[in-house]
C-alpha cells in the first residue's frame, strides 16, 4: 500500500519539474516547449487518476497525507541536488514534520 501513493507523490513531482521547466521556456507552446507542457500534464494526469483508483480502497486520511508529504520531500530534494537552492530551517522542519505525521498515520 505504501508504495502506491509514494509512487503517485514521485509522480506528481515529476509533473512539478516539468512545469516548471516548461515555464523556464517562457510558456511556449511550440516545439520542445509543448512536448514538455503535454509531459507535464500526462504526469499529473496519470497520478491523480490512480490516486483516485486508490482512494476507493484505502483510509482516506492515509492516502491524503502519504503523497502529499511525498510529493514535498522530493521536491526539497529536486531544489537542494538540481536547482541549488539552498532550503531554509523553517522548510526541513517541515519535511521532518511531514516524516513524522507519516509515521504516526501508519
Amino acid at each position: 500500500m505504501l508504495i502506491k501513493f509514494v509512487l503517485i507523490g514521485i509522480g506528481i513531482a515529476l509533473g512539478d519539474v516539468l512545469m516548471k521547466s516548461w515555464a523556464n521556456y517562457q510558456y511556449s507552446l511550440q516545439g520542445v516547449g509543448l512536448v514538455i507542457f503535454l509531459s507535464a500534464v500526462g504526469a499529473y494526469v496519470t497520478s491523480l487518476t490512480y490516486y483516485g483508483l486508490q482512494l476507493r480502497i484505502t483510509n482516506f486520511s492515509v492516502a491524503t497525507i502519504l503523497p502529499i508529504v511525498t510529493n514535498a520531500l522530493v521536491i526539497l530534494m529536486i531544489t537542494l541536488f538540481y536547482y541549488h537552492q539552498p532550503l531554509s530551517i523553517k522548510q526541513w522542519l517541515g519535511a521532518f514534520l511531514g516524516m513524522c505525521a507519516v509515521v504516526l498515520l501508519r
